[in-house]
């Protein structure tokens, strides 16, 4: 490629991310129970049980920790998710 090729890649990807600093990407989904009055969603997975602990004692709203196994994973490969009793078996009566 010239060099007059990357002058106007670079220029369009300047103006790309000033557009895009004009114009942020909304917020992140964060799904919802299908009742109002249930409390926020909180679904978050942990590499390791100690961080999970930590943020589900930082929580306002009354979850749990669960050990899941990970699929074709050695023995003990585990992850952790932090969730409420009603989010998980919202999800899992529907799988």
């Amino acid at each position: 490629m010239n060099r007059g090729g990357w002058g106007n890649r670079l220029k369009k990807v300047e103006q790309l991310a000033q557009s895009f600093q004009q114009w942020p990407l909304s917020s992140r989904f964060k799904p919802r129970l299908s009742r109002p009055w249930q409390p926020s969603s909180i679904w978050k997975l942990f590499p390791r049980q100690c961080m999970a602990i930590t943020f589900a004692q930082s929580c306002r709203e009354d979850v749990h920790v669960f050990a899941l196994e990970k699929e074709q994973a050695k023995m003990g490969g585990r992850i952790f998710l932090v969730t409420s009793y009603s989010e998980l078996w919202h999800y899992y009566r529907y799988v």
